[in-house]
């Protein structure tokens, strides 16, 4: 059995990376119920420091799984803390949805590796998003949409299934702490550098 990654390989995760993960995790979880060839689309916002977005589209007769819970599937990846009254603010582009078919409705998950949530509290996120999922205008709003959010543990509990991405992911670690055990490589003389004050990114 593989071991559940730590903490820190998914808390210290910059907005890039978080969503480059999750699409990593889309592409393997297609894979493993049997689309290798599935239709999955990053979509970056384009406002400065915006969600990146992971889109999934299925064939209908498609299985589905705890991580891509209906055959047409958007994620919203966040990098940083949700707040309960936040989530009421979420916004849906109606263009995300362009490929999907309306008339079978959709999953809309809100995925951040900052978020630790026991399954009362990830209730009660659940609980407040169809508020905000009702609101909005265009295409997202006539789809019946399901909502879901995906905790810390959620994400380290799918990255456990995958080794392929696991390893990737500590690569890109093993990279980082490369580049700051050396800060001497083209840093200016005057400049102290502190390992312990690093972030991967």
């Amino acid at each position: 059995m593989i071991s559940i990654p730590s903490d820190e390989n998914i808390l210290g995760l910059s907005n890039w990376l978080a969503g480059e993960l999750v699409y990593r995790l889309c592409v393997a979880e297609c894979a493993r119920i049997g689309f290798k060839l599935a239709e999955i689309d990053r979509l970056e916002s384009t406002k400065a420091n915006g969600d990146l977005h992971v889109r999934i589209a299925l064939p209908r007769y498609s299985e589905t799984s705890r991580y891509i819970p209906h055959p047409q599937t958007l994620i919203c990846v966040k990098a940083s803390y949700i707040p309960l009254a936040l989530i009421e603010r979420q916004e849906l582009h109606e263009e995300y949805f362009e490929t999907f078919d309306a008339e079978r409705g959709a999953a809309y998950v809100v995925a951040s590796t900052r978020q630790i949530l026991d399954n009362s509290r990830t209730a009660d996120y659940q609980r407040k998003m169809p508020r905000v999922l009702t609101q909005q205008v265009g295409k997202a709003r006539a789809m019946q949409l399901e909502p879901h959010v995906f905790s810390r543990g959620t994400m380290r509990s799918w990255l456990s299934e995958h080794p392929a991405v696991q390893h990737w992911l500590l690569q890109k670690y093993a990279s980082t702490e490369r580049k700051v055990s050396n800060p001497s490589v083209n840093a200016p003389k005057n400049v102290i550098y502190s390992k312990r004050l690093q972030r991967p990114t």
